[in-house]
């Protein structure tokens, strides 16, 4: 199973993941996850991100994620390609309306359907705290939590908004009740197959 969960930069999705990770291990399930990968990039991230920069992180998430080949694991990605497309969406709508997007949106979109499951966390009105690679400013939080949400919206991603809370054990707790549901209902289906 490979999950993802989604959201503007500073809105806990790291804390959450590492959260969520420890509940499924304490289920005996082996757990694999995949970093952000712009804390990993070489180039320049946030408001100052290059094409460069944008392009490589994509690349490496799929990479990444294309190297756990383990369906025994549950494997859970910090961030999805959709929302790394935002980042360079915003930076080409911006510096650089001459780049060719295409190829890199329909990438992003297409790799979204390799998840089994998208959560989205969601912006609250806190304010964020510098880690040393993340922008802590409102206004870019805000506009990327915009974009992700419209590109979401635009091609019809199926994601699971997660309730509007700083409390990790009740995101976990969100996400498993869905995970067991959904799974109830596929062994239901496969019943009557």
């Amino acid at each position: 199973m490979k999950l993802a969960i989604v959201g503007t930069h500073s809105t806990g999705k790291t804390t959450l993941i590492s959260t969520l990770a420890k509940a499924f291990e304490s289920q005996g399930k082996r757990v694999v996850i995949v970093p952000e990968m712009a804390r990993l990039c070489p180039f320049p991230i946030n408001e100052g991100t290059t094409a460069e920069a944008q392009k490589w992180i994509l690349e490496k998430q799929i990479s990444e994620e294309n190297s756990f080949d383990d369906s025994e694991a549950v494997v859970i990605c910090d961030r999805a390609t959709i929302d790394n497309f935002a980042y360079f969406f915003r930076h080409c709508a911006q510096f650089k309306p001459e780049e060719d997007l295409a190829p890199w949106e329909a990438l992003a979109v297409d790799h979204a359907s390799t998840y089994d499951a998208i959560f989205k966390t969601q912006k609250l009105a806190i304010a964020a705290e510098a880690d040393g690679d993340r922008a802590v400013g409102e206004v870019f939080r805000q506009e990327m939590d915009d974009i992700i949400t419209r590109l979401l919206e635009k091609y019809s991603i199926p994601h699971i908004l997660l309730p509007a809370t700083t409390d990790y054990a009740a995101h976990v707790a969100f996400i498993t009740e869905y995970l067991h549901g959904r799974d109830a209902v596929n062994r239901v289906s496969t019943n009557f197959s």
